[in-house]
């Protein structure tokens, strides 16, 4: 991370010795080393690694960390700044009534530029209502009306924009569950009135929020109509708009919801050592996760968690017990309910726990209607079927097959044809053990299944790397 070390070095010695000492007095000492040794520019990251006695993806947390604890102690003078700016604006009725006209003007004016640092548009209105006001028989008064109007429109458009990104992410929840052609048209009339509204108010939170919906439509879509960036511009860009935004901004916080969706994609792209570094950060706040559901659907995280570990040989991180970790999230959200059944299922199956990872599934099923998404309900049945097989417990297979099998059969055949084959691997198991034919014959069906198994009718992305290694 060139920025960490350039940042370091361009420290003022006051800055640097209260960082340090902070770090000295909280005995922080891995963040010291790196922080001293980026400052002598003497020793490399090879060398801090191995003195630090740690891994290079752990080198690499460490690394963000420490940018994220500089930025910190870099911005408490501007949070204590705003709060002081916010004390000013309560006494802006007083000093209009109470001071000259000329030094009350002065005031509003140190006070709006102030605000304009921090984006506080809101805040503006009380100040440009109040030079409105003051210029009542000035020439000034058409301006700071015109003014004031500006930042009503940016309060208003904002607020639309947010609306409108919390619709998306609403209907892409139930598009994931259905992959419905209605749920896709509607994510694409959203993306246009988003479009339509960044037309008219060019202002840097619209455009995050643009971008959030362009990544989605990308990642998680078949085809990105009407995009006009790829991928990885689309994330550069939202980067630099983030580093742009005011310390104080709140959609400063959103940042976390990009390295969501940086990882996702990617992972899809198979480049999992650039994903790692994403998954590091993300997982680390992975109880807070689901709460940023407004943002983007980041539920869709645990289950390329699973993919992710399995396909880079981390399978021990799955080890860990379920209910030992706690997630918060909405309680109204389908969404992320049924992705932390499947996810806590996966993770009691690959502990061997095959009585609680049948339980979580059987849930789910049992508490949530599956009746407008058959795709998740392939998803959560399949899985299930899966675990009935390798517990040999054929009865229950050939229920969870059928009730599959008969729905994609009578319409859905042209959809979900991929899922026959994975359905048939199932059934010659089940029939023909140990039989060398059977064996070559499901590896045919597999990758019939896998070459066909693509983002628009995708399923199982969390059970394929174990597929994978049986078949």
């Amino acid at each position: 991370m060139i920025k960490l070390k350039q940042v370091i070095v361009q420290l003022s010695n006051n800055d640097f010795e209260r960082i340090a000492d902070s770090f000295k007095k909280t005995k922080a000492d891995n963040y010291y080393l790196l922080f001293q040794s980026y400052r002598s520019e003497k020793i490399s990251d090879a060398e801090i690694t191995k003195k630090l006695g740690i891994s290079s993806n752990s080198f690499y947390v460490l690394k963000s960390r420490l940018f994220d604890k500089i930025q910190e102690h870099l911005s408490v003078n501007v949070f204590e700044t705003q709060e002081s700016l916010i004390k000013q604006l309560l006494q802006v009725p007083e000093v209009c009534f109470n001071m000259p006209r000329e030094t009350a003007i002065a005031f509003l004016n140190k006070l709006e530029k102030e605000l304009l640092k921090f984006d506080l548009h809101n805040d503006l209105l009380v100040v440009y209502s109040a030079l409105k006001k003051m210029h009542l028989h000035s020439e000034k008064y058409f301006y700071y009306s015109q003014l004031f109007n500006k930042h009503t429109a940016l309060g208003l458009s904002l607020e639309k924009a947010e609306e409108l990104l919390g619709n998306f992410n609403r209907i892409f929840g139930q598009y994931s569950f259905s992959r419905s052609q209605p749920d896709l048209d509607t994510l694409y009339f959203l993306k246009n009135e988003i479009n339509n509204l960044f037309s008219l108010n060019q202002s840097r939170q619209i455009e995050i929020i643009k971008y959030f919906i362009d990544l989605q439509l990308a990642i998680f879509c078949e085809e990105n109509k009407g995009s006009e960036l790829p991928t990885t511009e689309l994330i550069q860009k939202s980067r630099k708009l983030f580093s742009e935004l005011p310390q104080t901004s709140p959609q400063k916080k959103w940042e976390f919801a990009l390295d969501h969706l940086s990882f996702e994609y990617y992972l899809s792209t198979e480049e999992y050592k650039t994903a790692a570094g994403f998954y590091e950060k993300v997982n680390e706040q992975i109880s807070t996760l689901l709460l940023y559901n407004n943002i983007c659907v980041t539920s869709k995280f645990l289950l390329s968690k699973i993919k992710f570990c399995c396909e880079t040989g981390r399978e021990d991180e799955l080890l860990s017990d379920p209910k030992k970790t706690e997630m918060f999230y909405d309680s109204e959200d389908g969404h992320a309910k049924v992705q932390i059944a499947i996810y806590n299922a996966m993770l009691y199956f690959m502990q061997k726990n095959f009585k609680e990872a049948v339980n979580c599934l059987n849930t789910i099923l049992n508490n949530f209607s599956f009746k407008d998404f058959f795709h998740e309900s392939i998803n959560v049945k399949l899985t299930l079927a899966y675990f009935y097989l390798v517990q040999k417990d054929y009865d229950l297979v050939e229920i969870s097959l059928k009730s599959i099998s008969r729905k994609i059969k009578s319409d859905q055949i042209e959809k979900y044809y991929h899922v026959l084959h994975l359905i048939k691997i199932f059934e010659l198991e089940m029939n023909q053990t140990g039989n060398s034919k059977a064996s070559l014959k499901s590896k045919d069906l597999f990758i019939l299944f896998t070459a066909n198994n693509k983002k628009g009718n995708e399923v199982l992305p969390h059970l394929i790397p174990l597929l994978r290694k049986k078949y």
